[in-house]
């Protein structure tokens, strides 16, 4: 059950919980009613890249594929031969953390290259990336950074762009 929107948790923390439901392609449960929750929390839970996520087509459900130096990384296939990965900072002290994106087991798929969306903790295409990437993202101490993975081969990153935001 997700308890976003309830006292106690961090917006960090929110973000973790959301991000792991989408990769577990879990039933939402939720704590709380939808009307009597702060705006950024009812955002969460109405964001529609991390629904689309859940509701992925292809219908896997997501596991956790490495873990160490308090960073666990979770990984869910998804349909057109995407995937999903969450990468949960487990420390609960200190600022942000990098994490090298190419430490991910998944990573191995962007052969050459992959188109990578950030999801959470905000929007933002990050473009194409090759396979050796020095790209380090940061996570926030018991957050969740959550991304949408597609390998390129000798499609344009314009078409998968346009794939993902019409699966919306």
């Amino acid at each position: 059950m997700l308890v976003i929107g309830n006292f106690g948790l961090s917006h960090s923390q929110e973000e973790s919980q959301m991000a792991l439901w989408a990769i577990m392609a879990a039933p939402l449960i939720m704590s709380n009613d939808l009307r009597d929750i702060c705006p950024r929390s009812k955002a969460l839970l109405q964001n529609k890249y991390v629904i689309a996520i859940n509701q992925d087509s292809l219908g896997k459900q997501g596991y956790q594929t490495s873990k160490g130096n308090d960073f666990e990384v979770w990984e869910r296939p998804l349909s057109d031969n995407r995937l999903a990965m969450a990468v949960l900072n487990r420390q609960e002290i200190g600022g942000p953390r990098k994490f090298f994106l190419a430490a991910a087991p998944g990573w191995t798929s962007c052969n050459p290259k992959c188109n990578v969306t950030l999801i959470l903790p905000k929007y933002q295409e990050l473009g194409v990336v090759p396979l050796q990437t020095d790209l380090l993202l940061p996570v926030n101490p018991s957050g969740t950074i959550l991304l949408t993975i597609t390998p390129l081969s000798n499609t344009t990153t314009q078409d998968y762009k346009l794939r993902w935001k019409s699966t919306l």
